[in-house]
């Protein structure tokens, strides 16, 4: 009996120790994979990044059906002498133009009065916004040059 109960106590400690093996070898194995994982993860989070940017700009473009060309036309049309647009950013709600204005004649808040009313009255740039309104007005100056700088807010209907 007791000839039995050390033979069960050694299959079962060398079970255990088979079974320590193999736990080793598979978080040796998981060691091995990690670094793959963490791409592979970083990966999936981009890419989820990029579905969402996506799908933001179907919602802008797609769902809304504003043709933008013909409106981005009209801005550069309409820009007077001596302003330049910057840097213009289409979000969810509104349009945004960041720019800058220079004259000699120092009229350069009128310049960006003047651009703002030509986009309000052309019903090409209109339509689609609910509102169209200068945010901003700030004057500097840059190598004894004044300069102006202006951001301009159109809301989305």
């Amino acid at each position: 009996m007791v000839l039995l109960i050390v033979t069960v106590h050694l299959v079962l400690g060398v079970l255990q120790l088979m079974g320590f093996g193999q736990l080793s070898a598979h978080q040796a194995e998981w060691q091995k994979l990690a670094p793959d994982k963490k791409i592979l993860d970083d990966i999936n989070r981009e890419s989820g990044d990029l579905k969402k940017r996506i799908n933001t700009i179907s919602d802008m473009t797609v769902r809304r059906s504003m043709l933008w060309a013909p409106k981005f036309n009209v801005i550069s049309d309409d820009l007077p002498r001596g302003l330049w647009i910057r840097k213009m950013a289409l979000d969810k709600t509104s349009l945004t133009i960041e720019g800058s204005v220079v004259s000699k004649t120092r009229n350069e808040i009128n310049n960006v009065g003047l651009f703002v009313s030509a986009l309000k009255q052309n019903d090409a740039f209109i339509k689609g916004f609910s509102s169209l309104e200068v945010n901003s007005i700030q004057r500097g100056k840059t190598n004894a040059v004044e300069v102006t700088d202006f951001t301009v807010m159109a809301k989305l209907k």
